[in-house]
């Protein structure tokens, strides 16, 4: 079995004034268990450090330092300095700053974070998370090591940490809490236009449209993505409606309006995806309008989007 370096948090515990006390929730209470043997050494070694001991069926092992705080991980290389930032806000909580304010206000809600202990960013990821269990105890928030459990990883589509997951998102690398607040806190018709810009540009694209479909209806941004000055915007906004397409057709539909009442007022670039997005969206009662558009312009690459626009129709 693994030795792990508690020297760290010896050293730390010694410090303080006031007892911390864990939980370790696992299925076996003896030695030959990773979590029940790393919670026996850390009881022998730190005795500022009160731990509990659970048995349960879960095969799920963790060590919990509050209700909402659940580390499905043994704290070692980079996790130490988190783990320890983690106890020691039982004694002194998070100081409450501007970025954590509308914290409180969050429904209830689960976060989970997927790390390593060899990662040098996950760190970074995980101190801004933490602050957020104390501030709002109805956030749950779990850390996993994604190579202890892989299965875990394997299950969440996990290929490189720090990864961050709500829902059907996923922040990979890095996460502003603003950003999170905004998904969690408001309906998609409601999230700020640079969290969605940051969130295509971060490969989400998919999640949007899935966030789309769960709702029946475009949110209201949805314009000024499919109409956006940058090319990998608008290619972004494309893959979110081609979802939505695919799986909802009808729905898809519903953007045929917007799509028509935007075509005239921007570039011929931005034409040319836009009528792209009229076949993916369009019926045959469409057919007709871009036949119109096609007798009116003069550009050679849109009469040829248009073209192929309603072939895409036809072909539906």
């Amino acid at each position: 079995m693994k030795q792990y370096n508690i020297n760290p948090i010896q050293e730390w515990q010694k410090k303080r004034k006031q007892k911390i006390s864990i939980t370790i929730h696992t299925r076996r209470l003896d030695s030959n268990d990773t979590f029940y043997a790393y919670g026996k050494s850390l009881a022998d070694q730190c005795e500022n450090i009160d731990i509990a001991f659970d048995k349960t069926t879960s095969d799920f092992p963790e060590i919990q330092i509050i209700d909402n705080l659940h580390f499905h991980s043994i704290p070692d290389g980079t996790e130490i300095n988190p783990f320890l930032t983690a106890l020691g806000y039982q004694s002194k909580p998070p100081e409450m700053l501007p970025l954590y304010t509308d914290i409180q206000t969050l429904s209830e809600t689960s976060l989970i974070l997927f790390v390593s202990p060899h990662c040098p960013n996950c760190p970074t990821m995980l101190q801004s998370l933490l602050p957020i269990v104390w501030f709002n105890p109805k956030i749950d928030l779990s850390i996993i090591d994604a190579g202890l459990f892989p299965e875990h990883s394997e299950r969440h589509n996990i290929h490189s940490v720090p990864t961050l997951l709500y829902k059907s998102f996923k922040w990979t690398g890095e996460a502003k809490i603003t950003e999170i607040v905004d998904i969690i806190k408001n309906e998609p018709e409601e999230w700020h236009i640079k969290s969605l810009e940051r969130m295509i540009s971060e490969g989400k694209a998919i999640q949007l449209g899935e966030a789309v479909l769960d709702r029946g209806q475009f949110f209201e941004q949805i314009d000024s993505l499919i109409a956006h000055e940058l090319l990998s915007m608008r290619l972004g906004a494309m893959v979110c409606v081609e979802k939505v397409a695919e799986d909802n057709h009808p729905l898809a539909q519903t953007l045929c309006d917007t799509i028509w009442t935007l075509i005239p007022t921007v570039n011929e670039q931005v034409q040319g995806d836009l009528i792209y997005l009229s076949g993916i969206c369009g019926n045959d009662s469409h057919i007709p309008k871009l036949e119109q558009l096609a007798t009116q312009v003069n550009n050679e690459d849109i009469k040829e989007a248009i073209s192929e626009a309603i072939e895409t129709i036809q072909d539906q």
